[in-house]
């Protein structure tokens, strides 16, 4: 049983006329002639292997690496499908060794004939070798060309060497560029340009009579008749399809130049004046004529040509500005434009702009529009703007509502994330987030999982509120920054990175639809309880308000996770006491420095993503308002800007308190606030009123008093026996007093003698 492989290579001898007898050609290596196929069979590449020669019959060469081998290029049985950097896909038939350039291919019978060094009446030139070898096999001076637009020596602008030497050598009188039947042959699509395949053609035709104007050669175009298009299209294919007196007929009507009626090709000659006529043989001078040549295909459909939409009215082609209208949005009475956002650091080749909204206003539209009052009409209006995250492919970009009889058309400013999600190796990524999350929790865990847990949660719980993530380190080359970077290739235009200004001025309409939002270098002064309370709204709330210049603000939905980055990693802002929103983590210094990471990183993107689908989350969710128990985040670098940060009247109240406790060596004290005040005003340097300790007492601690009562009053005396100082009760008074119990202030493993107090002093 013969292989799928082998099936294909008999197919495509038998097609080109070849048996295995005679699928053999002489070419020379060196100068020492070799017997070798002309088509042979290649398994590792389930394909067919063609070799190359010169014109000469000498083995074309390419180098590969020190020393040169023989260049050939792989016909794929089944074309091989792949996607660009812009995600569109393309079909892959052919593959040659890299940075091989262009060759042209010389039939066995034109390698006679260049040997002969007898002039040629005519010199084909067809697209592959296949037709190049079913040419040859018939009898015409034939060569192959690896594409239509291949046939020019780039570094030189001239044609391709090899065919330079066949003209200056056999000196062709007349030279023929044949196409293949479906050369005028179109593909509706909506949205793509369907005038581009023919401009091709007409380009490729132009190019080569530019290119064949030093040498004394009348050019022609021709290709086979276009009633072959959906049977026989090349000439293998035809020439395959006839019998012997159709093959002779198709050949004499190949050698006759003349454009008369022909049964199997059509021929046109291409001198000076004939760029017009050609254009118009392309259906390139106008839109009526391009539409009635292929109305069939159209219909009543609007269709793309030249770069601008038209449609059939059923009289005529008219121009539609439906397709430039879609460019627009109105959002309640605002009008936005679509417009591509470049990244030239990111991304210096342009290959990945991204969609965005720019605010456009009406008379501007009006300006370029105004000849068709239509026009803003045909623009996609919307009631308002929502702020919906997903990042599967359950994504939504219209929302509709309907209540009441009454629809409500919402715009969803949220963006869809594109990634290639598949198995793979994400490597570098999984040694980056280990080192980012390389600190431990109080309980001695290593916050890596925990890490995992939030980008996973994030990426498809979006909608999950989040602790803010602080990453701090007075160190340099943390790699705080580059995590940042990180979430903006997972998480695209959802994610935005800002400065202190950016964050802390008027306007949010840059930022409040975003997921994440990274604070890069931030740094919120204890005195700015603006900044602290909206930090606190965008981690907690549900809403936010969208504000830009000269615009009304509007309350959209509010899903931020906020990422902080702090070179200060005690008072980068003012924590309280009790606060559970904050995951402090403190970033160690790199092993070392990789400029190319964040690229390295960006290919295992779609990985990393893939992986995270398929995880289980290692910590429970819904164990608080920020999904994960407090306990799973909390950091000694928490408790230190807790301590760092706190109310200095705050502090100096709770550290007298502290030090009684630990003087008097009791379990519990009772103060009044006017008596609290006067003692901690006289053991520190700054005064505090009883108002600062009522407040201290009520809104921070939660404390209220416990009545009227009388209650101990405690003091240091000095004993007449050796003269230390101990702790006594020595009175006390009525009063409506607050209660204080000394495991609140100080920890179970704090010795309770007042010789710490002693030391202390």
């Amino acid at each position: 049983m013969i292989t799928a492989l082998e099936a294909y290579y008999q197919k495509r001898l038998t097609e080109c006329g070849l048996t295995p007898e005679t699928n053999f050609r002489t070419i020379f290596f060196e100068g020492r002639p070799q017997k070798v196929p002309v088509f042979s069979a290649n398994e590792k590449s389930d394909g067919i292997s063609i070799t190359y020669c010169a014109p000469d019959g000498e083995c074309s060469m390419i180098e590969n690496g020190k020393k040169l081998v023989a260049f050939e290029r792989i016909r794929y049985r089944v074309p091989r499908i792949y996607k660009d950097a812009s995600g569109k896909e393309h079909t892959q038939r052919y593959s040659q060794p890299p940075k091989s350039g262009v060759f042209t291919y010389i039939t066995p019978g034109m390698v006679e004939m260049y040997k002969s060094n007898k002039p040629i009446k005519t010199l084909f030139i067809v697209e592959g070798e296949f037709k190049a070898i079913a040419g040859d096999v018939a009898g015409l001076p034939i060569i192959g060309i690896g594409g239509i637009q291949n046939i020019k020596d780039k570094e030189n602008n001239e044609i391709d060497f090899y065919v330079k030497e066949i003209l200056e050598r056999l000196k062709p009188e007349n030279v023929v560029l044949l196409f293949d039947a479906d050369c005028l042959t179109i593909k509706y699509a909506e949205n793509t340009d369907l005038s581009v395949r023919l401009k091709n053609f007409y380009t490729a035709v132009m190019s080569f009579k530019e290119l064949l104007k030093p040498f004394d050669a009348d050019f022609y175009f021709a290709h086979i008749d276009t009633k072959y298009s959906e049977t026989h299209k090349g000439l293998d294919d035809l020439l395959f399809s006839l019998d012997d007196a159709g093959k002779k007929q198709l050949i004499k009507e190949l050698n006759d130049l003349s454009t008369g009626k022909k049964s199997f090709v059509v021929v046109q000659p291409v001198s000076s004046g004939s760029d017009r006529k050609l254009s118009r043989y392309f259906r390139l001078t106008g839109v009526s004529e391009f539409y009635e040549a292929y109305n069939h295909i159209i219909q009543d459909r609007e269709f793309n040509y030249q770069g601008a939409n038209y449609y059939w009215d059923g009289e005529k082609v008219i121009k539609s500005f439906y397709q430039m209208a879609k460019l627009y949005i109105r959002v309640g009475c605002d009008f936005y434009k679509k417009v591509w956002k470049l990244d030239f650091h990111k991304d210096p080749k342009l290959n990945q702009p991204i969609l965005i909204l720019r605010s456009w206003s009406v008379g501007e539209i009006n300006r370029d529009f105004g000849e068709n009052k239509k026009f803003i009409s045909m623009i996609p209006k919307y009631d308002q703007f929502v702020n919906i995250p997903c990042n599967t492919k359950d994504y939504k970009r219209i929302y509709s509502f309907q209540h009441e009889g009454i629809t409500t058309w919402s715009y969803n400013r949220y963006n869809q994330v594109s990634h290639d999600v598949t198995p793979g190796d994400w490597s570098h990524i999984e040694a980056f987030l280990q080192h980012i999350f390389s600190a431990k929790n109080t309980t001695g865990e290593t916050l890596y999982n925990f890490g995992l847990d939030y980008i996973q949660q994030s990426f498809f719980n979006p909608t999950q509120k989040m602790p803010v993530i602080c990453l701090v380190s007075r160190e340099r080359n943390t790699g705080k920054s580059t995590f940042l970077q990180l979430l903006k290739l997972i998480f695209q235009e959802n994610c935005t990175i800002l400065d202190n200004e950016r964050f802390t001025g008027k306007f949010t309409s840059a930022y409040v639809d975003k997921l994440i939002v990274g604070l890069d270098e931030g740094f919120i002064p204890m005195e700015q309880k603006l900044m602290k309370e909206r930090i606190k709204n965008y981690s907690t709330g549900k809403t936010i308000w969208l504000e830009g210049k000269g615009k009304d603000a509007n309350e959209i939905e509010n899903h931020i996770h906020l990422v902080m980055c702090s070179n200060d990693e005690n008072n980068f802002m003012q924590i309280d006491q009790g606060e559970n929103r904050f995951a402090v983590i403190k970033v160690k210094t790199l092993d070392k420095d990789n400029p190319g990471l964040l690229a390295e990183m960006e290919k295992e993107v779609g990985h990393f993503i893939y992986f995270l689908s398929k995880r289980s989350l290692k910590y429970p969710t819904g164990k608080s308002r920020f999904s994960f128990d407090p306990k799973v985040y909390e950091t000694e670098a928490l408790k230190k800007v807790q301590e760092r940060t706190q109310n200095k009247i705050h502090r100096e109240i709770k550290q007298y308190i502290t030090d009684c406790f630990i003087k008097y060596g009791v379990e519990r004290l009772c103060y009044i606030p006017g008596d609290l005040a006067k003692e901690v005003s006289e053991n520190s340097r700054f005064k505090i009123s009883r108002t600062d300790v009522v407040d201290f007492l009520k809104d921070e601690l939660g404390m209220q008093p416990i009545g009227y009562c009388r209650y101990d009053l405690w003091g240091l005396v000095q004993s007449d026996r050796d003269g230390n100082f101990e702790a006594k009760k020595i009175g006390s008074k009525p009063g409506t007093p607050y209660e204080f119990f000394r495991d609140d202030f100080i920890p179970n493993n704090e010795p309770k003698q007042k010789e710490l107090w002693d030391e202390k002093k």
